[in-house]
């Protein structure tokens, strides 16, 4: 669909009741805080003022003005709805402490083997006992229950069924499992190997073992168990014995798949708080071969914190907070939880490991690619200090021009390797690791693309393809917030998101429809804002008589939907709307002065030139006014300054589109009280950024304007100038060095330079699909 002909644009809507219900939505639904009363108030005064301004004089007729407050009641009651998700997601980032992680068959089953410390023949857990046979599915199964995974379901009942059989105990479950096993096991032939839960080849003939040892009736000379039985031991073959007791591996995670094993030498890789590697499986095994009073004192806490059963992992508190921020920051609403990220990213730099990274759980003396670059990249995009020397540790997961997520790992992970991919954007100049990770990575996921092998071992997701297409397609330097959002909120699977580890297990603090529901009516909210304030604009467009210098709706379409996609927010709609008028503004100035579209005499007109003046004039007592009465500050000689300063310019265009971004930027955070000192411009740390910044959305504007984004022709040389000076831009914002700016002052840089970075970047055919997209279609969402 065409935006310009979208159905709420001005001179399509039919009827005054219809378009004030439309256009009115959310310019006062915060100023409410819920209370319809109020609304009612704000909303007649709002509609007298936007008939007003329509030539509209006449009463609305009572049908009418039901009809708009019906409308506006059920809007405020999600704005309610909203705010109380908001608190629900902050209550469960708050409590999240060690992480949350659904119950396993298996490593329950695992810990009920045990048997009682004190030698009476009972088992030491006899909840996770109870937990098993309570949790039996109607087809006599165990494991994740909405999601059939053969790998999943036969590893979690064969664990169940001995452990039933070991105590004596339901032998009707028992029976009911072992049928399922019999009737079941020919499908591991068929089984998706990219699905096989982790170390399958490993831990499922070590039950078999135990099963044929308790006499369970399976068939053990199935050919599918055979050759299972032959990967495990060819596997084992490649791993030599001494590697096992020597470093911390992956193998630790599945030592009850392994026998003859030197435990006193083992238990020196223990980790602090008892487990092996946070295993629950592992660990349970280690104790039953050990006695290791640390293995037990983790179990038990343990079973005590999932009331009788065990998850697959305990804990996993930096993969929990890691992972929540990411998907609360891609699907638009982070912005709610400021305070909350800090104390969740203040706990994972508190446990980062120079020297080896991090792991999902604290503490580890182990790690992975995937946990420790999304560490890197998180915290440096909240204002951490992420040295070279943290970087360096990328290079343990390095090999040649190759990078992995586990040492030894024979298949790659697809999100894995994206998540390397997304953290090495995020880098400053001079980064070597970053710039190999992103070459190599870059080139792994468009051949995962192009050969559909998008399946991941570590996950199973809504859209992971989609993930990778838009991180392949826009870059994060072209990743406007709202279009991002738009594009993961259909990505995002909420709490049907499984994860894979030796079972399938979900996770709470990553995966749940909370976030999913916040985001969307967050979204709605935004987007019924953005297209109030798109006929308001409209109408100032037509007002100050645009078009006579040339400059088309589509253009006015265009810059409005760059602010609107980088600064989102309901009540930053002044910024906004500054954004938008002032790319507006120079091009009505500069196409006057460079007669690029007026004729030679319009230019010699004293009308136009007044139009010209007037226009600007009345933009910047505008702006002045409405900064003052919301925020308290006369910004009126600081925005004719910089204007001024950009004037002086203006004869010389090449000079003038040099600052533009800089007035740009001014011009934003004078008008959102970002500018608290009027001496900042001159500092040296504003002086720096304003330079890199400005020289480099001038070359991406003239990469646009010459219309060689996408040409080979000197593209490399001018494209290598420009990535370099925005690492540049983005080191300047990012590093905490730069300490004479404040934050928000900074990031306003950094949403210029990357809305330079994205007009320069998408093709005219993506970029109409992202306005349509993230400006127009509204979220489907069941009130």
């Amino acid at each position: 669909m065409n935006a310009l002909n979208f159905p709420c644009h001005l001179h399509a809507v039919k009827g005054k009741a219809l378009f004030l219900k439309r256009v009115i939505t959310r310019n006062c639904q915060l100023q409410t805080e819920g209370s319809v009363d109020n609304y009612k108030k704000i909303l007649c005064k709002h509609v007298r003022n936007a008939g007003n301004s329509l030539g509209y004089t006449g009463e609305l007729q009572t049908e009418d003005t039901k009809y708009l407050l019906d409308g506006e009641n059920i809007q405020v009651t999600r704005t309610k709805k909203t705010r109380k998700l908001v608190e629900k997601i902050k209550d469960m980032l708050n409590d999240m402490k060690d992480g949350r992680s659904s119950v396993s068959p298996y490593d329950t089953a695992w810990v009920a083997l045990i048997k009682d410390i004190n030698g009476s023949d009972r088992p030491q857990f006899p909840s996770c006992l109870e937990w098993i046979i309570e949790n039996q599915h109607s087809d006599g199964s165990w494991g994740e229950q909405f999601v059939f995974c053969i790998y999943d379901r036969l590893l979690n009942t064969l664990a169940c069924v001995v452990a039933l059989t070991t105590w004596n105990t339901t032998p009707e479950k028992r029976n009911k499992g072992v049928l399922f096993i019999k009737e079941n096991i020919c499908k591991l032939e068929r089984g998706n190997v990219e699905n096989m839960t982790c170390g399958f080849e490993i831990v499922f003939p070590a039950l078999l073992d135990k099963a044929q040892h308790l006499d369970i009736d399976i068939p053990y000379n199935a050919p599918v168990l055979k050759n299972i039985c032959a990967r495990r031991d060819m596997k084992l073959k490649r791993i030599p014995k001494d590697v096992v007791h020597t470093i911390p591996t992956t193998l630790l995670f599945s030592l009850e798949g392994f026998c003859d094993l030197d435990w006193k030498r083992l238990l020196k890789l223990q980790m602090q708080d008892g487990s092996f590697l946070t295993s629950i499986a592992s660990t349970a095994f280690a104790f039953m071969e050990t006695n290791d009073p640390n293995c037990l004192r983790y179990l038990q806490r343990v079973v005590k914190k999932y009331n009788g059963g065990a998850p697959h992992s305990y804990p996993v508190d930096m993969q929990a907070r890691l992972w929540a921020i990411d998907r609360l920051q891609r699907l638009g609403i982070s912005y709610y939880f400021e305070e909350e990220f800090k104390d969740m990213l203040d706990h994972v730099q508190r446990y980062w490991n120079q020297d080896i990274g991090i792991f999902s759980g604290r503490n580890s003396n182990f790690c992975d690619i995937d946990d420790t670059c999304m560490a890197i990249r998180l915290l440096r995009l909240y204002g951490y200090d992420v040295k070279p020397g943290n970087l360096n540790v990328l290079y343990k997961f390095k090999d040649g021009d190759n990078f992995f997520c586990l040492m030894g790992e024979t298949d790659k992970s697809p999100t894995a390797m994206y998540n390397l991919y997304r953290c090495s954007q995020v880098s400053f100049p001079g980064e070597k690791i970053l710039e190999d990770a992103n070459k190599f990575t870059h080139n792994f996921l468009q051949h995962c693309l192009s050969n559909n092998q998008s399946l991941d071992k570590w996950l199973i997701a809504k859209d992971i393809p989609g993930e990778i297409q838009y991180a392949l397609e826009v870059p994060w330097c072209a990743s406007l917030p709202r279009v991002e959002a738009r594009s993961y909120l259909e990505q995002y699977g909420g709490a049907n998101d499984i994860w894979i580890g030796k079972t399938l297990h979900r996770m709470p603090d990553i995966s749940n429809n909370v976030y999913l529901e916040a985001a969307k009516l967050d979204y709605n909210k935004c987007q019924s804002q953005h297209q109030f304030e798109w006929t308001i604009i409209q109408e100032w467009f037509t007002q100050c008589n645009f078009q006579h210098f040339g400059i088309s709706k589509k253009e006015l379409l265009e810059d409005y939907f760059l602010g609107a996609t980088s600064i989102f927010e309901v009540e930053r709609s002044r910024e906004r709307l500054a954004w938008a008028k002032s790319l507006i503004m120079c091009k009505m100035i500069t196409s006057y002065f460079t007669q690029e579209k007026p004729t030679t005499s319009t230019k010699n007109s004293n009308e136009t030139r007044q139009m010209l003046l007037n226009n600007l004039l009345k933009f910047l007592h505008q702006l002045s006014e409405e900064t003052y009465e919301t925020l308290g500050k006369d910004i009126h000689l600081q925005l004719h300054s910089a204007w001024g300063t950009w004037l002086m310019c203006v004869g010389e265009e090449k000079t003038a589109c040099q600052i533009e971004a800089e007035l740009l930027v001014r011009t934003i955070n004078l008008c959102g009280g970002h500018m608290v000192d009027d001496e900042i411009i001159s500092s040296t740390d504003y002086k720096n950024i304003s330079k890199v910044t400005n020289k480099v959305c001038f070359k991406l504007q003239n990469r646009k304007v010459s219309g060689c984004i996408n040409c080979k022709e000197n593209h490399n040389e001018s494209s290598n100038e420009v990535e370099l000076e925005m690492k540049e831009v983005v080191k300047l914002v990012l590093d905490n060095s730069s300490c004479g700016i404040n934050k928000d002052m900074k990031n306003t840089f950094l949403a210029v330079a990357k809305s330079f970075y994205y007009i320069a970047h998408v093709t005219e055919e993506l970029l109409n699909f992202h306005i349509s997209k993230v400006l127009f279609e509204p979220l489907e969402y069941d009130s």
